[in-house]
């Protein structure tokens, strides 16, 4: 496979990475660079706790009818005026509900935004749809003495490498792909906000979801035949229904803190 440009360029030592949203979990992301980087290796993590502060996370369309049986999944529009899909992991500020105290995740899938980490692509300032791979210095992770090589001999990436690259060009694939069906749902005039309450079994707090958007299952059964024809040569329904049916796990990602003493009733035997 060819080298792309601009995966490996040689920045100064120690470049930053300026902060986005898709550096959530990142503290120091610094730019992969072949010749400062020469002799780094890489250890696989032990916890999640670099995570678990985070009350929610992205989320790529693909992952929706999967993590629908979880997480929540709602849509939220940032200050640009750009919607982005999230995974509600708490409703505590502060506390992740899905990591354990010894950091471990307590749920069957995690989610891919999650999995990337330390890694992750840094955009390059100037150049559109082209990207350096950067990594969380910050990250207990890397070392010169132990764990995988990242770069062979001849500074190209070692087969470890190539398949965290091969991941990272699946994710802003994927990315963009998710971005391109919230901007139909938006346009098409899909999205409504989304209020709801909230009752934890057990000790009886109470929580409330605010201005989070969501479908509106009238307007989708509004659509006139070509849009609707469109939405399923393009997969949308089948990440629209995962969304739709994701709004009933509130309750137990509520569950998930505070005293699980009380049995609390599913929502379909209400």
């Amino acid at each position: 496979m060819a080298e792309r440009k601009g995966w490996f360029n040689l920045v100064k030592e120690g470049s930053p990475v300026s902060t986005s949203p898709q550096l959530l979990l990142y503290s120091r992301p610094v730019r992969l660079n072949r010749v400062t980087h020469a002799k780094l290796r890489f250890s696989p993590l032990t916890s999640f706790n670099f995570a678990r502060k985070v009350t929610a996370i992205p989320l790529m369309g693909v992952e929706f009818p999967i993590a629908c049986r979880q997480y929540p999944v709602v849509f939220i529009k940032s200050p640009d005026g750009k919607f982005g899909a999230q995974a509600v992991l708490s409703l505590t500020e502060g506390v992740n509900s899905f990591v354990d105290p010894k950091g471990r995740w307590t749920s069957t899938y995690v989610p891919a935004f999650v999995r990337r980490y330390p890694f992750v692509l840094a955009e390059i300032p100037g150049k559109t749809d082209d990207y350096d791979v950067a990594f969380d210095e910050a990250s207990n992770c890397f070392s010169s003495k132990e764990g995988e090589a990242l770069f062979n001999d001849q500074g190209a990436p070692t087969t470890f490498l190539q398949a965290q690259i091969d991941f990272l060009q699946r994710f802003q694939a994927e990315h963009q792909r998710t971005q391109q069906f919230l901007e139909t749902l938006q346009e098409d005039g899909l999205l409504t906000p989304y209020n709801v309450n909230i009752v934890r079994g057990g000790d009886q707090a109470k929580f409330a979801v605010r201005n989070a958007m969501v479908v509106d299952e009238a307007k989708l059964a509004g659509l006139s035949t070509e849009h609707a024809s469109a939405y399923l040569q393009s997969g949308y329904f089948a990440m629209i229904y995962a969304h739709l049916i994701s709004l009933q796990s509130f309750l137990s990602v509520a569950n998930r803190t505070g005293d699980p003493a009380a049995e609390v009733a599913p929502w379909w035997a209400k």
